[in-house]
């Protein structure tokens, strides 16, 4: 399904009534927003196997964000965090979505990030699935050398400090395998609708100097960060998210021997925790 946001057509897929019907009672649903990452060379196609498993709990939705899948282009100018977050707050206030549960993985979290220091009082509940709030490439780049040796670290550090077509290839073939053991496959990948000139201008623009360290605390719902101990997003940033958010909202756990996402490795475990957590919300 398609709506304009922001002068922008946007693509969202819906898993599960926004109703749950019994023979006495019609109750409503919590509303689950899941924010695919990798903008540009990824969309939310990616995410649904996971994710649609808790539309029996609440309705869920996947929203292609500006640029990336199914969902306009628009302009290069209107590629970066900012732009995310509000076309996400007016997407929720156009479908009359109040009090959302947000997910975001990887990228999907950098938005959810400037989406707080925006809109901290509109979501019920927050889920943070390997991602941060600031992106240490030289932390990254030790990880991957420790998973796979100089080469994949050294094509990181090409990458992200030289955001081209060349590089990306040379990050994509070296280092995304190492995202995860059980990492998505190239039949997955390839189903995606890319845009690659998308996550180049982000990266080039912002991926090295976001930093929402300093804001997080304005989180006012239960949080829950889904962190990988062998993952590119690094234990340490999530620990410095963690540190930021006022404990009475704060579960993190942390998943040994995975990688990102954290599901992929660990899906029993991973479902197990999110389907409690959105249960106690």
């Amino acid at each position: 399904m398609y709506v304009t946001i922001n002068n922008t057509r946007l693509f969202f897929d819906v898993y599960g009534s926004k109703l749950d019907i019994t023979a006495k009672t019609v109750n409503e649903k919590p509303t689950l927003i899941v924010l695919h990452g990798g903008h540009g060379f990824a969309d939310h196609t990616l995410y649904v196997e996971f994710w649609s498993q808790f539309a029996d709990i609440s309705q869920v939705i996947f929203l292609d964000q500006r640029g990336c899948g199914r969902s306009d282009t628009s302009e290069p100018d209107k590629w970066n965090l900012q732009q995310w977050a509000d076309d996400l707050h007016e997407f929720c206030i156009t479908l009359n979505i109040s009090n959302p549960i947000i997910a975001g993985v990887s990228m999907g979290g950098h938005v959810m990030c400037e989406y707080i220091d925006k809109h901290y009082d509109y979501p019920s509940g927050l889920i943070f699935c390997n991602t941060e709030a600031m992106f240490p490439l030289d932390i990254v780049c030790k990880k991957l050398k420790n998973l796979g040796g100089d080469i994949p670290a050294k094509a990181c550090y090409d990458f992200f400090t030289n955001p081209t077509e060349e590089n990306f290839a040379a990050y994509a073939k070296l280092c995304i395998p190492f995202y995860a053991k059980n990492a998505y496959s190239p039949q997955e990948l390839n189903r995606c609708i890319k845009h690659l000139e998308v996550f180049l201008h982000y990266c080039k623009q912002q991926m090295l100097n976001f930093n929402y360290l300093d804001r997080i605390d304005k989180i006012q719902c239960p949080t829950l960060l889904l962190v990988s101990s062998d993952s590119l997003h690094v234990v340490e940033a999530a620990t410095a998210m963690a540190e930021q958010i006022e404990p009475k909202y704060l579960n993190m756990e942390l998943f040994e021997n995975t990688g990102a996402p954290v599901y992929k490795d660990s899906p029993e475990k991973s479902y197990q925790i999110v389907k409690q957590f959105l249960e106690h919300l």
